[in-house]
């Protein structure tokens, strides 16, 4: 028990003995501390305010609440809503993000603004190239995840042309939107037209061979003709068959040598040529034989689905070409602008109170190190050089 409060008690002395060489270092070096950490201390607040300030101008934008117009709801038949296919509002911030970030845009506003002169990049091998480099590091395009909505941030050393270069960008994305959805609404206008186009040639073609098909067989309406066709070939069977009994009624009754007989026979004879006539399709009404009608009815139905199949094509194209030739000539906003910059009050950069703070703070640590690594290399170096004479014999006689 003795032996364990005693071994308590010496590493408790051995703690203190340590903190207290600590301090003595510290003590030792304290001019050497105090004067490194002034130094730093003075360094960091001239490097401060030579530093340029930096301005933040910020543009806040919103996707329109709505969209009118596309390709998908065309084809759908709802002419009024499907822009986002071919370029309209509606989605997300990726089309947009893309166009921001496009060498297009970001090159026409290094132009606009004479950044290269601007950033003194004259000098450099390819310099709007730098130029490029230097305006995306300045310029942030941040979507706000819970308000949902884009920023587009410059930061400038000029203020006024911060706030110019962020409201260019705006201008840029709907410039650059508008021109890709007319490009692509004037290509499907292009199609639909063509389609269009094809559908009434084929719509011509067909009234050309339906009217030969009518000249040929004389069937204009093959329903209505059919129906009156069926009718009257049913009176004159009627007619035959009633003057067949009468003809047998009086043959029977008068022989055929009788007068009346021989009447009512001519008259039963005139009334099957008529019958057979229509039969043959040698009636106004329905002037086609039995034998052609299967044909003359299959290619009369394939000629009226392709008729029905085209005019329907026309419907529906019709008013497609119509949206489509709207949509390429309009112009719509891709975004709605919440706030446009405006050059700001105050800085944005740098932080000189953090600069001049965590450089004395960085001036004072390393001070410290180097006395503690200083007085540890003091203390052993003689031990570590005999250790390394030590270890360097005993490996000479190791080889040997």
């Amino acid at each position: 028990m003795e032996e364990i409060q005693l071994a308590d008690e010496q590493r408790k002395k051995n703690a203190d003995s340590a903190w207290w060489n600590l301090l003595g270092v510290l003590w030792r070096w304290k001019r050497f501390i105090i004067v490194l950490t002034g130094i730093t201390a003075i360094a960091s607040v001239v490097v401060s305010l030579i530093l340029p300030n930096w301005f933040k101008a910020t543009s806040r934008l919103l996707l329109p609440e709505s969209s009118s117009g596309g390709l998908s709801s065309a084809l759908l038949g709802d002419v009024s809503s499907a822009l986002s296919l071919i370029g309209g509002g509606g989605g997300d911030y990726v089309r947009y993000l893309a166009i921001l970030n496009s060498r297009t845009v970001v090159g026409s506003a290094v132009d606009s603004f004479d950044l290269v002169r601007v950033y003194e990049l004259e000098d450099e091998d390819f310099p709007f190239e730098d130029a490029i480099a230097v305006l995306r590091d300045n310029v942030e395009f941040v979507i706000d995840d819970e308000l949902e909505y884009l920023s587009i941030e410059t930061l400038d050393q000029d203020p006024i042309r911060a706030a110019d270069i962020s409201n260019y960008f705006v201008r840029a994305l709907n410039r650059v939107d508008n021109e890709l959805a007319s490009k692509t609404a004037g290509q499907f206008r292009q199609f639909v037209e063509q389609r269009f186009h094809e559908s009434t040639a084929t719509r011509i073609v067909l009234l050309d061979s339906l009217q030969a098909f009518q000249e040929n067989y004389g069937v204009f309406d093959l329903e209505a003709q059919t129906v009156a066709y069926f009718e009257q070939l049913a009176e004159m069977r009627i007619s035959v068959f009633s003057s067949e009994i009468r003809y047998m009624s009086l043959k029977s009754q008068f022989g055929d040598e009788n007068p009346t007989v021989q009447s009512t026979a001519e008259v039963l004879r005139a009334a099957r040529q008529l019958y057979d006539a229509a039969l043959a399709g040698k009636e106004q009404v329905f002037p086609v034989s039995q034998e052609d009608a299967p044909g003359m009815i299959h290619r009369y139905a394939e000629l009226m689905m392709e008729k029905t199949i085209q005019e329907k094509i026309l419907e529906l194209v019709a008013p497609m070409l119509e949206k489509a030739r709207f949509d390429e000539q309009r112009k719509v906003e891709a975004v709605q602008i919440v706030d446009s910059a405006v050059p700001p009050s105050e800085k944005f950069k740098p932080k000189r109170s953090i600069i001049v703070v965590a450089s004395t703070l960085s001036g004072f640590i390393l001070a410290v190190l180097y006395a503690f690594l200083v007085n540890w290399w003091k203390t052993n170096h003689v031990y570590l050089a005999r250790r390394l004479d030590e270890a360097a014999t005993v490996s000479a006689q190791a080889k040997v």
